[in-house]
């Protein structure tokens, strides 16, 4: 059964605790279990009882159209997306496309709110472009190296991991039995899976690192796809509340400043609804207002930055005079 049970591990990835919901059903004694596949998208497992384990197999897949299936209701927008564009981003750019975004829409649009304070449109250009290229490169070098440092981190650990498993493999032995003893591997199952892992110093390092330590080699292409998401996610992000001053006159930067809070007060709502639905594990009832809470507060924390900035400059402006006596 051990033996079963870890060429199903090698298969399917660590049982891990988060993000499995479990059900059992007497009549067939089965346990199902909802996963995340490596492309984002939902699986069932299917475990029938120890004692028909080593006679039936044990985990079977299926497509994600069982009713039970939660992924079934997560989220429309996300089915609507990959429909219309045919490509289904991963978790990782979703993340990254926020950073740049959440950035984006919230540190220029204070900062051109505060720069209307001084009554030209031509100010709030100049600052506002300035701003965003700097900052477009600053965060995308920033999610670059990140990135970098991650993929060395990992490389530090193989190594270190194939270090032990060649110097002490008694080591070795008692983290594999650390990592299987909570999945509930009585001692016979668990010697058996660690001495069909010491025939192989490779898969010994492998079983490690996916299921002791639980991390995933980076694409070697992270470093940049990282940097570009995030930069090209700020500049668009920056470039919303900068464009009403491109369409009035020099002097009409109030008109420009209420423009841009209108326009701002909508995206920044929409951009909260529409991350916190992208990224929500509930069915969609149970996520409706959790995503119209997102949006209230990406909402408040862009046009509170603002306030804030406002008031600096406003500020800034009141003791001038007091400094120059």
């Amino acid at each position: 059964m051990g033996v079963v049970l870890l060429k199903n591990l090698f298969a399917y990835g660590q049982p891990t605790g988060a993000g499995i919901i479990t059900s059992s059903s007497k009549a067939h004694h089965k346990t199902r279990s909802y996963e995340k596949g490596l492309d984002g998208s939902c699986v069932i497992a299917t475990s029938v009882s120890s004692g028909d384990l080593e006679s039936q197999g044990s985990t079977g897949r299926h497509t994600p159209t069982d009713p039970e299936t939660p992924c079934n209701s997560k989220s429309w927008l996300r089915g609507a997306w990959t429909a219309l564009t045919g490509f289904r981003p991963t978790p990782r750019m979703i993340s990254d496309a926020i950073i740049g975004l959440a950035d984006g829409m919230t540190v220029p649009f204070a900062l051109t709110a505060g720069l209307s304070s001084l009554g030209s449109t031509r100010i709030v250009q100049l600052g506002g472009v300035a701003e965003l290229i700097a900052g477009m490169i600053s965060m995308g070098v920033g999610g670059a190296l990140g990135a970098k440092a991650e993929s060395d981190g990992f490389k530090a650990k193989m190594a270190d991991t194939l270090k032990l498993v060649l110097g002490s493999s008694a080591d070795a032995v008692d983290l594999i039995h650390e990592t299987l003893q909570p999945y509930g591997f009585d001692l016979d199952a668990r010697n058996v899976i660690s001495d069909q892992l010491r025939q192989s110093s490779d898969k010994m390092v492998d079983f490690l690192i996916r299921f002791h330590y639980q991390e995933k080699e980076p694409d070697s292409s992270r470093p940049w796809s990282c940097g570009l998401t995030i930069g090209l996610g700020y500049g668009v992000g920056g470039l919303i509340p900068l464009i009403p001053y491109f369409c009035v006159g020099v002097h009409e930067v109030f008109l420009a400043l209420y423009i841009s809070i209108g326009v701002m007060a909508v995206t920044l709502f929409l951009f909260g609804y529409t991350k916190t639905v992208l990224l929500a594990e509930q069915d969609c009832e149970k996520s409706t207002w959790k995503a119209f809470k997102g949006g209230l507060w990406m909402l408040g924390l862009g046009g509170g930055s603002a306030a804030i900035a406002v008031g600096a400059v406003y500020g800034i402006q009141m003791a001038s005079p007091a400094l120059e006596h």
